[in-house]
């Protein structure tokens, strides 16, 4: 009687290890609370300051504005911004505490590492998405226009797959995030992105 005890009580306690061992591997989470604090690819709890979509947000400064709830796929805070980083996703993205209806111009500055000059990356808000191609390494404006918004509660860079680690392409380099574009500062403007006047050159 004594040994089928000890013996129940050895099985009993193997079982809870085994559920338990599941359960670590297997968390039921919900996605967002596996973005944030098991793949630490989204900002968790970040630090708000007043702000509108009409003023946007600069990268470069610490905490987000109000109209941001947190950030997705961006790497740790910089003095250019932050960089897209491929180990977080593949998306880069900033989810808003309101929604926005409507005709909207997407104004943002990125700088480029050089393997990704002349790719497209898609630009996505609510259920629209529109393309724009990378035009060069340094700091450069695009303004993207969506033309009817509905219920839309964020925005995403959808970078291209499979982009390389720094350090494979520049071997003297020893970051070894794959990232491809540095977002500086990104504005939400409602009605039409303005249409940008170029002055001819003049004759000589």
């Amino acid at each position: 009687m004594k040994n089928f005890i000890r013996y129940l009580t050895i099985a009993l306690l193997m079982s809870i290890y085994v559920v338990t061992l599941f359960a670590v591997l297997h968390p039921h989470v919900t996605p967002a609370y596996k973005a944030f604090y098991i793949d630490r690819a989204c900002d968790a709890n970040p630090v708000h300051y007043p702000g509108t979509p009409e003023q946007g947000i600069v990268l470069s400064r610490q905490g987000l504005p109000v109209w941001v709830q947190y950030t997705c796929g961006l790497s740790f805070r910089d003095d250019w911004g932050r960089w897209t980083d491929e180990d977080l996703g593949n998306i880069a993205s900033l989810r808003f505490t309101q929604t926005l209806n409507g005709p909207l111009c997407l104004d943002f500055a990125v700088r480029a590492v050089p393997w990704m000059v002349g790719r497209r990356v898609a630009v996505r808000i609510g259920d629209e998405t529109q393309t724009v191609q990378v035009a060069a390494t340094d700091l450069t404006e695009y303004r993207v226009q969506f033309a009817a918004l509905r219920g839309a509660d964020s925005v995403a860079l959808i970078l291209p797959d499979k982009l390389p680690p720094v350090h494979s392409v520049v071997p003297t380099n020893g970051d070894r995030r794959r990232l491809a574009l540095n977002l500086n500062s990104l504005r939400l403007v409602p009605g039409e992105c303005p249409v940008v006047k170029t002055t001819p050159e003049a004759t000589q």
